[in-house]
């Protein structure tokens, strides 16, 4: 018998990925129609900022950080809110090639998360911290662009 705690674990876990593939399906068609709506790019900031924000505190909890890394993870919690929101135009047309630029800034900030967990020594840590900087900046400019 699985113990009541393991089958929340399991049914929360189920109901995230869940969301994960509704927001997956609502972004494509939403890239092939060209159309989508402030409801479906809320959810995917939501998810997007939720995942980032729980990879952040997982990087927290196994590394000692000294201050700068401190501040850089302060810096992507709280550059992941409204941003795919401001992909769409106010009558419902995706822009496709910000919405394009947004997920692959975000894709590399995902993969830059996961090094910081995969045991880098102080020189290539340096590297990653610039590089992570960087993207931080360039998506605060897109995103930037996009209210304007």
């Amino acid at each position: 018998m699985v113990p009541r705690n393991n089958f929340r674990g399991q049914r929360r876990l189920e109901s995230h990925i869940d969301e994960a593939v509704r927001i997956a399906s609502i972004t494509q068609k939403g890239m092939i129609t060209g159309r989508s709506s402030y409801v479906e790019m809320r959810a995917l900031d939501r998810l997007t900022s939720h995942n980032i924000k729980t990879k952040v505190q997982s990087i927290k909890k196994s590394l000692k950080l000294n201050s700068k890394l401190e501040e850089l993870m302060l810096k992507i919690s709280q550059g992941m809110s409204e941003s795919y929101t401001k992909i769409l135009t106010p009558n419902g047309i995706v822009r496709r090639k910000e919405l394009d630029r947004l997920l692959s800034i975000d894709a590399d900030i995902v993969i830059c998360l996961g090094m910081f967990n995969s045991g880098l020594n102080s020189l290539k840590l340096s590297d990653l911290t610039g590089t992570m900087e960087e993207l931080i900046e360039e998506r605060r400019k897109l995103v930037d662009s996009l209210k304007a």
